[in-house]
């Protein structure tokens, strides 16, 4: 039996109805993200700025020697991952931006196409391997634990990859949408929303921006079908976001981090 659509337009309850913006850090950021702890990461280059809630500067970690960062997952605070593309190389750093043993070399390990990183646990990496379409779940050696390959018509090529430790699984394709697996790569659905310029993974849902506008996806249950909700909130012309618990962290189309609460 197929599942009912419901798509509802309202302010979404998270305490942003009445918000009001401010600039955040005015330094330029490729990308942001936040730990449990409410710290922020701010991405430029192969910079790595850890800050308060309120934007002041903690910590920095930086190596011009990797090349650019090209994501960091700090879902779990003692174990920061920071992963350079270019050079096939992960960082591990801990709380203090202090990296925790040697760098993990990809290339070593013959993992020549490794497109996305992220945390599956404290002690597993969740890879994306490109040219195979493959899922990899690996210990913190890299070395393979279990991977599973991803079957679509055309090219599949993941822009973003978000893990729910123990739980979930998410890939975003400018052209599929955002395709759902569980931890251990079983494919579960996929939601056919073409153009998704960016996504956030939460346990029983995703935030997703298309057409400068934020939608709350709820991921289906057995008791309920899913749904997507428009979150009512004026932005401009934004291309990277996350949000934390009642703040929206915010990248817009020059490069400028915002906060609005």
């Amino acid at each position: 039996m197929k599942q009912l659509l419901i798509i509802i337009t309202f302010t979404v309850a998270l305490g942003l109805a009445n918000a009001q913006e401010r600039l955040f850090f005015n330094v330029p950021s490729d990308g942001i993200t936040t730990d449990i702890q409410g710290n922020v990461f701010l991405i430029h280059g192969f910079n790595l700025d850890m800050r308060s809630a309120d934007g002041t500067r903690q910590l920095n970690y930086s190596d011009a020697a990797y090349g650019s960062i090209s994501c960091v997952d700090a879902g779990i605070a003692s174990k920061i991952l920071v992963f350079y593309r270019e050079n096939g190389t992960i960082l591990l750093l801990n709380s203090e931006l202090s990296p925790i043993g040697s760098p993990l070399n990809l290339l070593d390990k013959s993992l020549t196409t490794v497109s996305l990183a992220a945390m599956g646990n404290p002690n597993k990496i969740v890879l994306y391997d490109e040219a195979n379409q493959n899922l990899i779940l690996t210990d913190l050696n890299l070395n393979i634990l279990s991977q599973s390959h991803i079957t679509f018509p055309g090219e599949f090529h993941p822009t973003d990859m978000q893990v729910i430790p123990e739980h979930r699984i998410a890939l975003l394709d400018t052209l599929h949408g955002i395709c759902l697996f569980d931890f251990f790569g079983t494919f579960e659905k996929e939601i056919p929303i073409p153009d998704v310029k960016a996504m956030q993974l939460m346990k029983d849902q995703l935030i997703y921006l298309k057409d400068n506008k934020l939608y709350r996806y709820n991921l289906p249950t057995t008791s309920s079908p899913m749904s997507i909700e428009t979150i009512d909130i004026q932005l401009p012309n934004i291309k990277h976001f996350h949000f934390f618990q009642n703040t929206l962290y915010y990248i817009d189309a020059n490069n400028i981090a915002h906060i609005m609460r």
